[in-house]
């Protein structure tokens, strides 16, 4: 007869409290790793706005830098494009014609026009217009040639909130109203642009000053954008614009 020892096993599981700890700690790692998760993608969809945001911005300031660079130009002096009684120079809009084909006549298409896209009344040259949006979506346009209202302006720049002409006289004046279009020497441009899409936790509270306030000053008479108070992030760019072609005689 063989004899030997036998060992006891314990072939209980766990216990119901084990079971629940063991529940609760992947519950509390599992929602650990869900916050970093949602936190990186946050972080990620928030930068691929600024970054469209600030690309945006750059294109706007393209078009505009390059088409007020040829206001005025007329190589033959005879279309006379400085005087033309078509300019207008305003603070939230400006046309400049230009003899491009330099036949010394000015055609339709030979006139650049930038405004927002809602702004004032809509109306060219309405005295309604200040430079800030006045509902969405609202876009900088630009209109080749003349027409009737803002039917014609093409976008060039999405999700623009303000913009602002500031124009430096020949005799050193700084105004934003020119009564002759054909004594501006520089223009200052103010651009506002904001992301496409709301920037989820975040408030807008900041306040943007353009060139017309230097100092950023929030005074009576003194030009402020916002605080707008949303959940939007906003980029201001002010670019200064030599009119080289204006007044050359």
């Amino acid at each position: 007869m063989r004899t030997g020892v036998f060992k006891k096993f314990n072939k209980a599981g766990f216990t119901l409290v084990e079971l629940m700890v063991a529940v609760a700690i992947f519950g509390i790692a599992s929602a650990a790793m869900y916050a970093t998760y949602q936190q990186q993608q946050n972080s990620y969809l928030t930068q691929e706005q600024v970054a469209d945001m600030q690309q945006n911005l750059r294109a706007a300031m393209f078009f505009v830098t390059g088409d007020l660079k040829k206001a005025g130009y007329d190589p033959s002096e005879k279309a006379e494009a400085t005087l033309n009684s078509n300019n207008i120079a305003r603070v939230a809009e400006c046309r400049f014609a230009y003899d491009e084909n330099e036949d010394g006549v000015i055609q339709n298409n030979e006139y650049i026009r930038y405004a927002l896209t809602s702004d004032g009344s809509n109306g060219i040259n309405d005295s309604g217009r200040d430079g800030l949006r006045n509902s969405l979506p609202c876009h900088l346009g630009r209109q080749t040639g003349i027409a009737p209202d803002n039917s014609e302006l093409e976008s060039v720049a999405d999700n623009v909130d303000a913009i602002e002409f500031l124009y430096h006289l020949a005799d050193g004046t700084i105004t934003t109203n020119p009564a002759r279009p054909s004594e501006i020497r520089t223009m200052d441009v103010s651009l506002l642009v904001r992301t496409g899409e709301q920037i989820k936790g975040y408030i807008d509270r900041s306040t943007y000053f353009p060139a017309s306030n230097p100092g950023h000053e929030t005074g009576v008479g003194k030009k402020v954008w916002g605080p707008f108070n949303d959940p939007y992030q906003r980029r201001l760019l002010i670019t200064q614009i030599k009119c080289r072609n204006i007044g050359v005689e």
